[in-house]
Order: structure tokens, then sequence, then C-alpha cells
């Protein structure tokens, strides 16, 4: 090769370097929030923890992960939206971030559920042949922006926190702040189906990996008081005839083992025996919606319960029993 050709070769490439540096600027994180470490939130040195509401929240709902089955968190949400009662926090997980998220941006539940009903799943999934995934979860990123009016986790009329995994650290991140689409995305990026979310300078999956049914996000955020709902563990078990539901059997096992206590320490736990309903089965989704709102009609009594042990005031207490015995509109 000659000079002058060798010459011409390294300067088309350091152009080529330099344009590429110039059109991909190193971007901020999407979202920020804080590490849950032995049940408290520890921040980066360089940031703040997420900022107490002036009142702290005394009532949080929590939803848990579980995919398909998130229809019957809609109807969990029904059925306390009918008994009068409203938290003040809602935090989640994986489907529960997604559909914990419409609800605290402003949509009713019957609203959620007219959407649930209407989405087409396939159309989220982004496939892509390269990275350790075959889904992208742009789509989902989309879906979930336009999901929330495109606000801000912190412009959330209803204060909201959405629980990833940092993959490095092995720790919950309990996300307040950001970009919802992204938040949302990485709380639900299930390893190895979806790619795993960058975000200042961390790698976030799914948050069920390490916190299930958060709990203790909801706790460290100042809750007084925690509903949890568990829609994954408590329904059949995946069967065990072919190596690909061995491995979701397996996998379902593990995650259960992980979450029980943190599930456990909810001062009332819903949990809806529900099966994950086809990306076309509106049967199924109607099934798990009605499920989901059953479990948590039954358990409106313990929540007056505990609501009074832990000295709420007496008309949030009555207005749940005075409305609990209505007419229900969804049977």
């Amino acid at each position: 090769m000659s000079q002058a050709l060798f010459r011409w070769l390294a300067l088309s490439i350091a152009i080529g370097l330099l344009a590429a540096c110039a059109g991909t600027p190193e971007r901020g994180p999407a979202f920020s929030g804080a590490w849950l470490v032995d049940g408290a939130l520890q921040p980066e040195a360089d940031t703040t923890a997420p900022k107490p509401n002036a009142a702290p929240p005394g009532l949080a709902v929590v939803l848990g992960g579980g995919g398909l089955r998130g229809y019957a968190h809609i109807g969990v949400l029904q059925a306390l939206d009918e008994a009068g009662l409203r938290p003040d926090l809602v935090v989640g997980t994986s489907i529960g971030a997604i559909v914990g998220a419409a609800y605290a941006a402003g949509a009713s539940p019957d609203e959620l559920w007219r959407q649930a009903s209407a989405l087409q799943v396939s159309a989220l999934a982004d496939v892509t042949l390269q990275g350790p995934g075959f889904v992208k979860g742009e789509a989902l990123a989309r879906w979930a922006g336009q999901l929330v009016g495109q606000q801000a986790l912190e412009r959330f009329p209803l204060r909201f926190a959405a629980v990833a995994t940092d993959v490095d650290r092995g720790l919950p991140y309990v996300i307040t702040q950001g970009d919802t689409g992204q938040a949302l995305r990485a709380s639900a990026a299930i390893p190895g189906v979806f790619l795993p979310v960058r975000s200042g300078g961390a790698i976030f999956v799914d948050g069920g990996v390490t916190s299930l049914v958060p709990v203790l996000a909801a706790r460290a955020l100042g809750a007084e008081l925690v509903i949890a709902v568990d829609i994954y563990c408590h329904g059949p078990q995946y069967p065990s005839n072919t190596v690909m539901s061995m491995w979701l059997r397996v996998s379902q096992v593990q995650s259960c083992l992980l979450s029980r206590q943190e599930a456990g320490s909810a001062d009332v736990l819903i949990a809806p025996a529900v099966a994950p309903a086809g990306i076309r089965d509106a049967e199924g989704r109607e099934t798990a919606r009605r499920r989901g709102y059953e479990a948590a009609s039954a358990v409106l009594p313990a929540i007056r319960a505990a609501m009074q042990r832990q000295g709420f005031p007496d008309e949030r207490g009555n207005s749940i029993a005075s409305t609990a015995a209505k007419p229900s509109l969804h049977p």
C-alpha cells in the first residue's frame, strides 16, 4: 500500500470516528432514584435521596410483577376505588409499575380497563437479533409514555415509584424521577427477553429479579400502611412437560421463594389466583380482572381493621365501611 493511500485511509477513519462521536453525544440519565439497601434508600454520592412530600404517604398500594397476569391489578384497583380507598403512594414492579403509573398519572381504574382491553400486546414486541434479548423495549417505552400523557414521574398527581434491578450491584433501584417510558421499560425488562436498559452508567433489568412485590421500597418512601398485590405466586404453576415450561416453573419457584418474606411483610396482602392471559385472549383478561376484583373485595374488612390499628382517621375507615356494601359495578 502506498503511503498516500495509507494516509487517506487513516484520515477517513479518523473523520468517521469524529463524526460518530459528534452525532451520538453521551446522554444523561433517563431517570433517577436510589438503591434499596437493607430497607433504606441509598442515593448516589452526587445526588439526593427522593424528597418526601410535605405530608408522609400514609397509605401505599404496592403492585407486583407477573406479566400478562397484570389485568388482575386493574380489578384490584376497581375494588379499592369502589370502596372509597385512594392511596397516597403507588409503588410497582414490572407490569405492576406500568398499571400503577397509569393510575398515579390520573387514569381511573375503569379507564385503565378500557385501555388494557384495546391494547394489541403484539404491537409492543419490537424484535431485535442483537444483544442479550430479542425485544428492544423501545415500543414499550413509547407506549408507556403515551399512557401517562408524557408526564415525568415526579409530575404525577399521585406519588409513584417504579422498581428496577441494577444488575451490576444486584440491588433494587427505586425510580422516582425522570422519563416515565424509560423507567417503566427498565422495570419491565425481563432478562433474556427484553434488552437491558442503560441509564446514568448503570444497567437495569426487571425489578422482579430483586423485588417482585416491592413492599420494602414503599416502606423506605415513608408509607405507614402497605396494601400489597401479588399476582404471580398464588396461581396455577407452570407445567413441567417441556423444556420451556420446566424453565418457567423453576424460575417461578425461585422468584416466589425470594419474594415471600417481603410480600408477607405488607399490612394486607391481596393474592388473587390468576394465570397469564394469552396475547389475544379476551376471556383470560376478563378472568384475571375479575379475580383481582374479588380478591381485593374479600380483604376490605382486613384493610379497614389495619387502618384502625395504625390510627388512621376514622372518616377514612368509615368511608371504606360505608361504601363496601354498595352495589358493585364490576361483578
